[in-house]
């Protein structure tokens, strides 16, 4: 090289550049030059004459072993569990979860997974109904590589990846807490927070994700119903022993003028109601229909429900 040779370019590549991958090609093939190039940051060194494919195999093996190591690296952040439960449908604990989801992963590393393995439709909310789910992972039979269980993750956006649900309720059957478990452990450690979207009742798995989440998001409405069902799986996880500070309740569509008070609702609850979140319909069914999440609208007209969601996911303090 004219002004400088190669050890001291790979030097100054990889100095200032830690994520590049530099292969040195040379005649040279003593073992203390090939020693110094590793001393100098090369991953690898092909000694001249060499062919095509032992070019093309090279930077591939190199690649691949680098990308896995830095993987390893990198990702070891054990992600915090957030659970949006409710013990009643309809109450918008799905909208919740996936625009929650969508606002932490503006400076977070989010993973969000559909486990309302019957019903789950975080699919439509994302206008992604075609993509892969984790059905697509229990049939390749690799739940216990990152690399293959990527493959099956929608990519919402750079910070935030998706797991759905199976598109068919039969098919949950063929999904076992063991198996979540197997594909939980391999991902979160990759994230730094992943957001659950459970069913309503409790199953086996939902008791698991129950158990391991670091907080569980109880959403609920005012009326009657949502109380009753509340109030009763409220009972259910005191009797579980969780801890008071994991299990909050959020009530979802909160207005005043329902006859039902806050007070009123934390009395039949036997529990303080962690955050309201504010009525509107209008702009929820608009946001589902279209598949465009309400929390990325307008940066300088939020609307009451996008406040909502960024105050619930400030106070988590995650």
């Amino acid at each position: 090289m004219p002004i400088l040779n190669g050890l001291e370019a790979t030097e100054r590549i990889t100095s200032q550049f830690k994520d590049v991958i530099v292969i040195i090609m040379s005649v040279q093939g003593e073992s203390e030059y090939l020693r110094k190039a590793m001393f100098y940051g090369a991953k690898e060194y092909i000694i001249k004459p060499f062919n095509y494919d032992t070019l093309v195999n090279t930077i591939k093996l190199t690649y691949d072993r680098y990308k896995n190591i830095k993987e390893s690296e990198i990702d070891s952040r054990d992600g915090k569990i957030i659970t949006f439960f409710s013990s009643k449908g309809g109450v918008g604990k799905t909208t919740l979860a996936v625009n929650a989801a969508i606002e932490l992963s503006k400076n977070k590393k989010v993973l969000l997974m559909d486990l309302d393995l019957m019903f789950g439709d975080i699919s439509i909310f994302v206008d992604a109904v075609d993509a892969k789910t984790i059905l697509d992972v229990v049939d390749d039979e690799n739940i216990d590589s990152i690399s293959s269980i990527k493959s099956y993750l929608y990519n919402y956006n750079k910070n935030l990846d998706i797991m759905f649900a199976p598109k068919k309720p039969e098919a949950s059957e063929y999904i076992s807490k063991e198996i979540v478990e197997n594909i939980l452990n391999t991902l979160k450690r990759h994230y730094d927070v992943v957001v659950v979207d459970t069913g309503v009742n409790f199953s086996e798995i939902t008791l698991y994700i129950l158990d391991i989440s670091d907080y569980i998001l109880f959403i609920s409405n005012m009326d009657l119903a949502s109380l009753k069902n509340t109030k009763l799986g409220l009972q259910v996880m005191r009797s579980l022993g969780y801890d008071k500070n994991k299990v909050k309740v959020v009530v979802n569509r909160f207005k005043t003028d329902y006859g039902i008070g806050k007070k009123e609702a934390e009395e039949v609850f036997k529990e303080s109601i962690f955050l309201t979140i504010s009525d509107d319909e209008k702009t929820v069914i608009n946001s589902i229909n279209t598949g465009k999440p309400f929390i990325e609208g307008s940066k300088f007209l939020k609307s009451k429900i996008e406040k909502s969601i960024e105050t619930l996911c400030r106070q988590l303090e995650i």
